[in-house]
């Protein structure tokens, strides 16, 4: 071994000694971008999922309303209004009955669910044709 080949592994450890202060600022600069950007990314979830949860809750109760005003003797069925509190969030109820709607001896029942979100008011709707149950 030669005596020329003894300093090259020294110049190496010397030029890798530790990262520098750029290094870092760069590497803290892009961890900084990246977590703003999952951070809004985060939000807007947490949102969606507030309003997908508040959709679900809506389709049940019309679906809920819809399905007892279905269980009413033929003649009983009437427009109902009311307020059902779920989770502290107030949705409105709004039950219709057209007699003889679309044709004589129908009647169509439409449930509309409206409540108040972060995006605005929001509004659902379902409805069926229903004809009177002949029971023998």
């Amino acid at each position: 071994m030669s005596t020329t080949d003894r300093p090259a592994p020294r110049r190496r450890r010397a030029a890798q000694r530790g990262i520098s202060l750029l290094e870092t600022v760069v590497a803290l600069g892009l961890f900084a971008i990246t977590a703003a950007t999952m951070g809004k990314y985060l939000v807007n979830q947490i949102r969606m999922a507030s309003t997908n949860y508040l959709y679900t809750q809506a389709y049940a109760l019309a679906e809920e309303e819809l399905e007892s005003t279905r269980a009413m003797h033929y003649s009983d069925m009437v427009p109902v209004t009311k307020t059902v509190t779920i989770d502290g969030r107030d949705f409105s109820v709004n039950t219709t009955v057209l007699n003889d709607t679309p044709a004589d001896g129908l009647k169509k029942i439409t449930v509309n669910v409206g409540w108040s979100d972060t995006l605005g008011t929001r509004n659902v709707s379902v409805y069926t044709i229903y004809t009177e149950v002949q029971r023998y």
